[in-house]
């Protein structure tokens, strides 16, 4: 069946209409003429794939990686970074009617971590829409050392362990591993000098349960069930822009929401008389008041508490900085958000859905001032939004 591709999706998915019905064309690319195959067809949309390419888009480009046409890590292979962009800052603009600024990363080996899904001694990435693994042997996505120890895992094959495999890795290319389920070539592991920190189930054997992280000039402490930001990079974009942002601001108290480690709410303390962070992971606020030390921060408050059990306890507050999950908030959050109604809010979000949808209830309270965009996840189809707000 020959289409022609309109326009992308929000998911960076070709959108044409067969007989007035919607269709999704994985990896079309808009203007391109194709020759399709329906893998779905619903009664208001369908799915295909491309089974040859009549009029070629001059933003296409052939994919690096083997594994594209079946892993579900990445999105963007086929498209140059024009295109790309051009996808991510449309999208804002669809979203919120503005962008005014796109910060770019690195195209390739980002990510600090990566987490692979192991069956049967299969270690990989799950194909696309499915719970199959895709055996990886190197992903474009992750940084080189992180590479070098998928490799050591795959030559050290387990066909009776199932589980999965975390490996994360620091600015001084140190390495941590971690791996859950019945593994039995642990001494390969804890041989290899590659290997700084390994714990297994839960049990250190191998260095430490944690590892720093040097970021600009902060130092943070970063526990193996912690979050933190996946592309270094990025993360200083963000730290820019918020530098930027506060630097001729006069704030009395600031809430950290959804602080992790409290990274955000250390950087922006300097402009504050006091933070305070909320965050629910038990090992993330024992990391914060660690580094609260490593970078000698006394006007910062850590609380281990679920965001919605406890914001309800705040008025008077300057500047508040919500960095949620990719659901976004929840009711109770936002109400008492439009309540405190203080003079600033800055929602950081790595799903933009998620943020649009908020951001109705939010409007409310709060003018829209600024949107950025920081490229953290590229050759997928995710952006970090930063939008600074105003009551």
């Amino acid at each position: 069946m020959q289409v022609k591709i309109d326009k992308f999706d929000d998911l960076g998915w070709g959108l044409t209409r067969i007989d007035n019905k919607v269709c999704f064309v994985e990896k079309g690319i808009p203007n391109e003429v194709l020759d399709i195959k329906i893998t779905s067809d619903k009664k208001d949309y369908s799915k295909s794939v491309i089974e040859n390419i009549i009029t070629k888009s001059e933003d296409r480009v052939n994919p690096i990686c083997k594994y594209y046409n079946n892993c579900s890590g990445c999105q963007f292979l086929h498209l140059n970074n024009r295109k790309e962009q051009e996808f991510k800052t449309s999208k804002a603009l669809n979203y919120f009617n503005t962008c005014d600024n796109f910060y770019k990363t690195t195209d390739y080996n980002y990510r600090n971590k990566v987490t692979l899904h192991v069956k049967n001694g299969v270690i990989g990435l799950y194909k696309e829409n499915t719970h199959d693994i895709i055996n990886i042997h190197y992903c474009y996505l992750v940084n080189e050392k992180i590479n070098l120890v998928i490799d050591i895992l795959n030559n050290n094959i387990d066909n009776n362990f199932n589980g999965e495999v975390i490996i994360r890795e620091n600015n001084n290319q140190e390495i941590l591993l971690v791996i859950n389920g019945n593994y039995k070539y642990l001494d390969k592991l804890l041989n290899n000098s590659l290997i700084n920190n390994l714990i297994y189930n839960n049990k250190v054997l191998k260095g430490n349960d944690y590892f720093i992280e040097n970021i600009l000039n902060y130092k943070f402490k970063v526990h193996y069930n912690s979050f933190f930001q996946v592309n270094r990079l990025g993360l200083e974009k963000i730290i820019n822009i918020l530098d930027n942002t506060l630097k001729d601001k006069e704030l009395n108290i600031v809430l950290d929401l959804y602080s992790g480690t409290s990274v955000l709410g250390i950087i922006i303390s300097k402009y504050a008389k006091k933070v305070i962070s909320i965050e629910e992971n038990k090992y993330a606020t024992s990391d914060a008041l660690i580094n609260l030390n490593l970078n000698n921060i006394n006007n910062l408050e850590v609380i281990n508490s679920k965001v919605e059990d406890y914001i309800d306890n705040f008025t008077n507050i300057d500047l508040i900085l919500v960095d949620p999950a990719r659901r976004g908030l929840d009711s109770k959050t936002i109400s008492y958000l439009n309540k405190i109604k203080s003079k600033y809010l800055i929602y950081i979000s790595c799903e933009m859905i998620s943020l649009k949808r908020d951001l109705k209830e939010l409007e409310k309270v709060y003018k829209k001032d600024k949107v950025y965009l920081v490229d953290m996840f590229p050759k997928t189809n995710k952006v970090e939004t930063i939008m600074l707000l105003r009551s």
